[in-house]
């Protein structure tokens, strides 16, 4: 008898707790969107999205949650707030791509209404309908619920032009009968069914057959559960739309522009042809940007509070006037003032800018990389905490965090060790390589140097490997020096060959300054009689006496306008070509293509 009015006094917490909820459901649902990747284009497909109580709530998890409404006959009205709420949210913070909306809080007897309630609130939200994907979840369940139901509640939702996603079984052949009458215009992988596999052994697995099976036929298949890089590999490979999971993103408050840096390197390499766009392509900035919405300088504070406490991975909101940022509110600054007694009742009503920072770092989304780490590294340690503004041209875009910017760029250090010249730390080929075809997709204008040194094998065999690596790392320095590090690239290809990258517009100079920095430095190298007779003589590998002349630096360019190439192949054939012209000019030289195309 106790444990039965303990369990009453339970779901009496439950209901009430319940329709606090549903009196006010942007204060008592928290919403969660989780980005999905674009593994055909790149970029963000669109969120997922997802919703539960309060952490501190009974019903905080959305299977309880759920449950206790249909016990009390509130599933109806929970899924109202639920799609409007979703909606609302995704549109006010400006969710990129499509909004994925799982239909788990559809009760059975609204049927074909749940169409209607859809493009309603879709309208109410302002959120164009071809950017909403129903997840009809009832075909992933269909113990309880017949296929012909299932059929025309899909049918309804695509009259009204909302794309249908369907849930699949464990079983593929199974699920295989079931597309020809659903006809879904996406198909999802469901969590937690990958984990059942080794992800090398998906590739021979039923999902790879029905992959290419529903791909031939227009379909997109989305997989989630996607937690490794090796998953995300594999799953490329098997004309797989579109991916989610802990790898790519984890479920926020508010939708991300941005992928997990390693899902995101991985994707525009597969995207790209294994060439990440650098120079010409995403800034770091672009790719951490968080655009959230700010407020304006009258705000009251108890508004900044309460988006605080409905966002709890919000760390800062921005002070914005007439689209320029005037200061900066962290999150951990309003919630330690506001937490004190009284604070509410004496500044809730008063303008929110009583709690901002009134110089907050700001830098602008061009900003060069070394610039902004600079910036960072002396910036006051508030900032590592509430992070920094991102403009452009001054006007508010939207805001950075140090721990983004970290990991950005220990990616891109990672990166550039992985395949630098261990004797010099430039890019070696694959990285030039990439930079090359970057520049050639964007059909940017760029002067292609490719420099070696003459003569340089026999001074190797005379002065020792030692000496000849000082050369090539005097090499190294002056070509360096000539190029202008914000939009010039160097490389070292390996031994005594380099290639210089050039986008500024008076390369030819600079290839002529370090002929004549490298012609002066390199006499360090020999004796005052060797340079007088221009050369030195030693003994070849048959005995014989040889002259060879002083090191030499040549330089063969190719100038490659938008269109000229389709890839750095292209251009290697001709580049060799006159690098070789360079060559067979006597001392430090330098020829430029006249070839036209």
């Amino acid at each position: 008898m106790k444990q039965g009015k303990e369990k009453s006094a339970g779901c009496e917490i439950c209901a009430d707790t319940l329709k606090e909820m549903l009196a006010v459901p942007a204060e008592g649902l928290l919403v969660r969107f989780r980005p999905i990747a674009d593994l055909d284009a790149g970029g963000i497909l669109g969120h997922l999205a997802s919703i539960h109580g309060a952490p501190d709530k009974l019903l905080c998890s959305p299977a309880r949650l759920l449950s206790v409404a249909r016990h009390l006959g509130k599933s109806g009205e929970l899924f109202r707030s639920y799609a409007s709420l979703v909606m609302h949210r995704f549109v006010a913070h400006r969710g990129e791509g499509h909004l994925l909306l799982p239909l788990f809080h559809v009760p059975e007897e609204l049927g074909e209404q749940t169409a209607e309630i859809l493009v309603q609130a879709a309208g109410e939200a302002g959120l164009p309908r071809e950017r909403l994907i129903a997840i009809h979840l009832g075909v992933g369940a269909l113990e309880g619920e017949p296929l012909e139901r299932a059929r025309r509640a899909a049918q309804a939702l695509k009259e009204r032009g909302l794309a249908v996603a369907a849930g699949i079984f464990s079983c593929p052949r199974s699920e295989a009968l079931l597309w020809e009458r659903l006809a879904p215009d996406y198909q999802l992988i469901e969590d937690g069914i990958l984990e059942n596999y080794e992800p090398n052994l998906l590739r021979i697995s039923p999902y790879a057959e029905l992959a290419v099976k529903h791909a031939a036929s227009g379909r997109r298949i989305i997989a989630l559960g996607v937690d490794s890089l090796i998953m995300l590999k594999v799953l490329q490979g098997m004309q797989i739309a579109g991916a989610g999971g802990a790898f790519i993103g984890k479920p926020v408050s508010i939708p991300t522009r941005t992928l997990s840096a390693a899902a995101h390197k991985a994707i525009a390499e597969k995207v790209s042809g294994g060439s990440e766009r650098r120079n010409g392509g995403m800034h770091v900035l672009e790719k951490m940007l968080q655009t959230i919405p700010p407020v304006a300088p009258e705000t009251h504070a108890d508004e900044v509070f309460a988006l605080f406490e409905r966002n709890p991975d919000l760390r800062a909101v921005a002070v914005v006037r007439d689209d320029t940022p005037i200061g900066l509110i962290s999150r951990y600054d309003m919630v330690d003032n506001m937490a004190r007694p009284y604070r509410h009742e004496l500044y809730g009503r008063k303008p929110c800018t009583r709690f901002m920072d009134t110089e907050p770092l700001a830098v602008d989304i061009h900003l060069p990389l070394s610039e902004l780490s600079e910036v960072v590294v002396h910036a006051h340690p508030r900032h590592l905490i509430s992070g920094f503004i991102i403009t452009d041209a001054g006007k508010y875009l939207g805001i950075g965090s140090v721990q983004d910017l970290v990991r950005e760029v220990t990616a891109m250090q990672m990166e550039a060790a992985k395949y630098a010249n261990p004797l010099t730390q430039l890019p070696g080929n694959v990285p030039i390589n990439q930079h090359i075809d970057n520049l050639l997709a964007a059909k940017e204008y760029c002067a292609i140097a490719y420099c070696d040194l003459d003569h340089f094998k026999p001074f190797n065999d005379v002065y020792g490997y030692a000496r000849g690596d000082d050369v090539i790392r005097l090499t190294a320095r002056v070509l360096t020096e000539v190029c202008d590090p914000e939009i010039d690239f160097v490389g070292h290809v390996g031994g005594d060959d380099f290639v210089l990258v050039f986008r500024s517009p008076d390369w030819q100079a600079r290839c002529e300054r370090a002929l004549r920095m490298f012609g002066e430095e390199i006499l360090g190298f020999f004796s005052r009689d060797d340079i007088e007779r221009g050369g030195y003589v030693t003994e070849n590998r048959k005995g014989v006496p040889e002259f060879h002349a002083l090191t030499a630096l040549s330089i063969g360019v190719v100038e490659a306008k938008p269109g000229m190439f389709r890839s750095h192949l292209e251009v290697s054939v001709v580049a060799a070509e006159v690098k070789k012209k360079a060559k067979g000019i006597k001392g430090n030289s330098l020829y430029v293509n006249q070839r036209a195309y």
